[in-house]
């Protein structure tokens, strides 16, 4: 290699050492910059001093009205369903006592007539026998005798006061018919059938000039002179509300009617979807009382007044149990004793007077979180 060339070489090499050199040396003299210190957040939050004081215990709520019975009329013979003075159709109403279903009966009448006749020629043909056999029970079958008439139910059997007698008796098949006679004047009475109380018919499936067989079922009835309020509680005001009760109902219309109800019976029962226990109202409506069955309408509870108790807004109550809060400007949880709630408000205890209480919800609070109380 000539000297030229190695002359080359070595200034290059030279040039790129001084060069790395350099670039290392200010590297390493840059200033390093400073990690900014991390601040901690503080939020907001609205808190008021501890106060206990005294509550009225009136709870409402709202419920549905039921009619306090429903029955589905169904036919237990079978025939032709004859006209009534109440019609078969779907929103009649009808009185305590009226005909609503009669069943054409002429030839069970007949039957019935058939069989009276045949057991009085029976105690025709026996009473001759009992006047010589048993002189001293033949004023009683004599005078029971003269009591049966063919178109009025039967009288009661005299009373047999020995075994002959009912020996004798029995081997005339008088007793035989006679429950049998019995037997069809219970089966007459199943073609007609009568309202058991005030009300009107929720639904109609058969009408006048229908053959009904046993087990049709000829329409739903509902009771309309006695009412039934569903209202669903809070197990935790529930244990507020005792059976025998006075409440008021309220409807909900145009012309608002206020009626007093009874509370009639509580479920034992929690409803596993909405946490409630159902509470039963019994409303007697004034025939001018604007309440019907499937309306809402407002219940209020009356109670007694509940002492020393803090109220909250629901939001500020987390998970029904705990509270926040504030000491030294720093979020704390605390447990706390739920005594009655009261649609948007908690009425709670478990906290010390002129303790500082947060009063709205805090998004992601936690404890030893920093807050600012605002006013």
């Amino acid at each position: 290699m000539s000297r030229k060339h190695i002359v080359t070489v070595v200034g290059i090499i030279l040039l790129i050492g001084g060069t790395t050199f350099i670039s290392k040396t200010l590297i390493d003299n840059k200033p390093k910059p400073q990690k900014a210190e991390k601040k901690e957040k503080v939020i907001s939050i609205k808190a008021e001093k501890v106060q206990y004081a005294d509550v009225n215990n009136n709870q409402v709520f709202h419920g549905r009205v039921n009619a306090a019975q429903t029955y589905i009329l169904s036919s237990e013979v079978a025939g032709r369903i004859l006209p009534t003075k109440v019609l078969l159709k779907e929103g009649n109403t009808f009185y305590k006592g009226q005909q609503l279903v009669h069943v054409f009966d002429q030839d069970i009448k007949a039957t019935l007539k058939s069989q009276k006749s045949s057991f009085m020629n029976t105690m025709a043909s026996v009473l001759p026998d009992i006047k010589i056999d048993y002189s001293n029970e033949y004023d009683k079958w004599y005078s029971f005798f003269t009591s049966v008439k063919i178109d009025q139910p039967l009288p009661e059997l005299p009373k047999i006061n020995s075994d002959q007698e009912r020996f004798f008796l029995a081997s005339r098949s008088l007793i035989t018919e006679y429950f049998a006679i019995q037997q069809a004047e219970i089966n007459l009475r199943k073609y007609a059938v009568y309202a058991p109380f005030n009300g009107t018919f929720k639904s109609v499936r058969l009408e006048s000039g229908s053959i009904v067989s046993p087990g049709s079922e000829i329409g739903v009835i509902s009771r309309t002179d006695l009412l039934e309020v569903v209202v669903e509680v809070e197990p935790v005001n529930a244990k507020w509300i005792k059976k025998g009760d006075k409440v008021t109902v309220t409807t909900e219309s145009r012309d608002p009617s206020n009626i007093i109800g009874i509370v009639s019976r509580k479920s034992k029962i929690v409803d596993p979807q909405s946490q409630t226990i159902k509470v039963f109202v019994q409303v007697r409506p004034k025939s001018t009382s604007e309440i019907f069955e499937g309306q809402f309408v407002k219940v209020e509870f009356k109670g007694n007044t509940i002492e020393n108790v803090v109220e909250l807004p629901r939001e500020a109550v987390i998970d029904e149990k705990f509270i926040f809060t504030v000491q030294d400007k720093k979020l704390h949880q605390k447990e706390i004793e739920v005594i009655k709630i009261n649609g948007d408000s908690y009425y709670i205890k478990g906290i010390n007077e002129n303790e500082m209480i947060v009063t709205e919800s805090v998004f992601n609070g936690k404890e030893g979180m920093s807050v600012n109380i605002r006013s």
